[in-house]
């Protein structure tokens, strides 16, 4: 997160503001990660990943036959399923094209996965983001 992008989060939080401007930058900071949007980071999957972050193995087995039934159609989702079997290096879920596709209505290319199939999928490259006392010290001086 930018500075600049971090001064328009205490902006937009009443909370983070009051802290801010009180100079408590790292109450501040906490309620900023606390309110601030998650990042992605690489996260390679494979199919054995997949099955590993659902609690319910017969729904991870369905996200994974929907995405093969949509590479019959699909030669990106087939490409990227590759990327996915044993031995692979597996799929970057962090990346945006391939968060994007997972949601995708099929007709627009995508692998029409629901939200809440697509959920813990995009969970697993998603990471808090890191806001110190000291970045909110740079982004709003204190007496601003």
């Amino acid at each position: 997160m930018t500075i600049e992008d971090l001064k328009k989060l205490i902006e937009s939080d009443s909370e983070a503001r009051k802290l801010a401007e009180s100079g408590a930058a790292d109450l501040c900071a906490a309620r900023c990660c606390a309110i601030a949007p998650k990042e992605t980071r690489e996260t390679l999957l494979t199919e054995l990943s997949i099955l590993r972050l659902s609690a319910d193995p017969i729904a991870a087995e369905t996200i994974l036959q929907t995405m093969e039934a949509i590479a019959e159609k699909n030669p990106l989702v087939k490409r990227a399923l590759k990327w996915m079997q044993p031995g692979a290096p597996g799929l970057d879920f962090g990346n945006p094209v391939v968060r994007s596709m997972l949601t995708a209505p099929v007709q627009a290319g995508g692998v029409g996965l629901s939200e809440e199939q697509a959920r813990p999928l995009l969970a697993a490259a998603e990471v808090e983001p890191q806001i110190s006392g000291a970045d909110v010290s740079t982004a709003w001086p204190f007496g601003v």
